[in-house]
């Protein structure tokens, strides 16, 4: 009976780590940076708007299209939220 609990024991200790590590990716570091880069502090932490938070670190830097970063307007944040679902109307249009 002992055996059987440690053996379980073991192999959810081994699961964890590995799945662990899998969610890392090959380089820890740059894992663990892209999943502290991915948090959004607003809402949680600081008093502000996810998605001005999420545009300022969005790396749009200019008007034109770039469907990568945002695909339904071309000169963000300055569209209206019918136009672009994702940063409409953070530049203060009605």
């Amino acid at each position: 009976m002992r055996r059987r609990v440690f053996r379980t024991l073991v192999t959810g200790v081994g699961l964890s780590v590995c799945g662990g590590v899998f969610q890392l990716g090959c380089s820890p570091t740059a894992g663990l940076l892209n999943m502290v880069r991915g948090i959004n502090p607003c809402g949680t932490i600081f008093n502000c708007d996810p998605r001005e938070y999420q545009f300022i670190t969005s790396g749009i830097d200019g008007p034109g299209v770039n469907p990568e970063k945002d695909p339904f307007c071309s000169f963000p944040p300055f569209c209206s939220a019918a136009e672009d679902p994702i940063f409409g109307d953070l530049g203060g249009n009605p």
